[in-house]
């Protein structure tokens, strides 16, 4: 594994997805596929709008008689705790805490802010300035900015809270906050992919030797959001080594969520705005994004590999970050990476029938295959189908394709979709023979949907 300690030095291109450009009522459009022999998904013959996610039972009306009751009863509990030991007492913190929240529940946001300010002041007042006994009030106050789209402050709070962890940084409770910032930050971004980036001031100043200077455009909320929780996840890891906190688990779980934002950044590339104005971000030229997430996946191997996990896990890490490679043009590194991962099978003598389910399936993945957190849940229906054969490269690309068949009523628009999408998809390589083919041929029934 110490090949994994080389550095990548040629900048990967940033990914990018192809999405259907046929009539308007094929907006969404989307097709995954199934090996031949065994597609037997239900069809929507109709073609009618499906209900998809977790059906909830709609939410009742709150009981505001029963929330102000409950209200006067927590400010009876502070008036109680404030006259026996005072308005410093330290026991107000979770008492007033707990009267913000039912604040919140009446929607009275103002009452319940100036609930957990009072919390935090008394936080401060006893236990000092920088101290994280103020924790608990002050995510509480994130939480209730947020809600209450007051995104200025809850942002200004969240930088707060990440100088406390600096403040803070050998008391194992930042491991906690930082991984909870990050996760709220990557809420953020999915909230905000389709708020544009803020207009841009640009004033000309003279310049040295009459060269125009680069200018970062602004960000736009999405990706500062991203940024910012990719930087919360790696101090959250710092923070895991530096204060010994938490288990294998628990650090893989911080790991894996930090490839995440790897894969959300290749799944939105609408985040970098167009590729001329956005070549540059933070003053980095973008592709150093794309190195950033690779040697997160690479990292992530190495780790694996340094803890003793099971070789199968190892082996799933190995072949993500070879797709990495692949998706973004990097053939003799990603063949390289394929290769490693058999040959590490094969040198741990992990099982034959193993080894063929995981190098040699028989329907190579889209990739990357992404998380279900960037690639929404997964699918259980259909609208249609086309049966293929497909012949792909050894670096996944498709080199031909026939339709063997198609589901009924399917529309021209629709196939010439589909085309596009095989044009444009990336498969992973199949080991044949215990070794990467030229060429590959497989047969799978495509189901669509939108």
């Amino acid at each position: 594994m110490a090949r994994l300690a080389i550095l990548l030095v040629a900048a990967l291109g940033a990914g990018s997805t192809a999405h259907a450009q046929g009539s308007p009522d094929l907006a969404g459009l989307t097709f995954w596929p199934q090996p031949l022999a065994s597609a037997a998904l239900p069809l929507d013959a109709r073609g009618a709008q499906r209900e998809t996610g977790v059906s909830r039972p709609a939410a009742q009306p709150a009981n505001d008689a029963a929330l102000r009751e409950a209200a006067d009863a927590r400010l009876d509990a502070v008036a109680k705790e404030q006259a026996l030991n005072g308005e410093r007492s330290p026991a107000l913190i979770e008492e007033l805490i707990a009267l913000a929240a039912v604040y919140r529940e009446l929607g009275e946001i103002g009452s319940a802010a100036a609930a957990l300010e009072d919390a935090i002041h008394v936080a401060r007042i006893n236990y000092g300035l920088y101290s994280l006994d103020q924790l608990h009030a002050v995510e509480s106050l994130v939480a209730l900015k947020t809600t209450s789209s007051d995104y200025a402050q809850a942002a200004a709070q969240r930088e707060y809270l990440r100088d406390l962890a600096r403040r803070n940084a050998d008391d194992p409770r930042i491991v906690g906050m930082l991984n909870e910032l990050a996760a709220a930050e990557m809420a953020a971004a999915r909230e905000l992919l389709d708020v544009p980036a803020p207009a841009q001031l640009i004033v000309n100043q003279p310049t040295v030797a009459g060269e125009e200077p680069i200018r970062s455009p602004p960000l736009k909320p999405a990706l500062e959001a991203l940024l910012a929780a990719r930087s919360d996840y790696i101090a959250a890891l710092d923070a895991t080594l530096r204060t010994r906190t938490g288990n294998v688990g628990d650090w893989f779980a911080l790991e894996n969520t930090l490839a995440d934002t790897a894969y959300f950044e290749y799944a939105h590339p609408e985040l970098f705005g167009p590729k001329s104005a956005y070549a540059y971000v933070d003053g980095q030229n973008r592709d150093v994004l794309t190195i950033a997430s690779t040697q997160i996946l690479r990292n992530r191997v190495r780790d694996m590999a340094n803890f003793g996990l099971r070789p199968v896990e190892i082996t799933k890490a190995m072949l993500e970050l070879a797709d990495w490679y692949l998706i973004h043009s990097a053939f003799a590194w990603a063949l390289e990476e394929y290769q490693f991962a058999r040959d590490f099978l094969v040198k741990q003598n992990i099982p034959r029938q193993t080894i063929d389910e995981m190098l040699s399936p028989d329907l190579p993945p889209v990739i990357p295959v992404l998380p279900a957190s960037v690639g929404g849940a997964p699918r259980d229906r259909a609208r249609g189908y086309f049966d293929t054969s497909v012949e792909i490269t050894r670096f996944g690309l498709v080199r031909r394709m026939t339709l063997l068949a198609r589901s009924p009523g399917t529309s021209r628009a629709i196939e010439k979709a589909f085309r596009r999408y095989l044009d444009s998809a990336r498969f992973r390589p199949r080991f044949v023979n215990d070794e990467l083919p030229r060429s590959d041929r497989f047969e799978a029934r495509f189901y669509f949907d939108y």
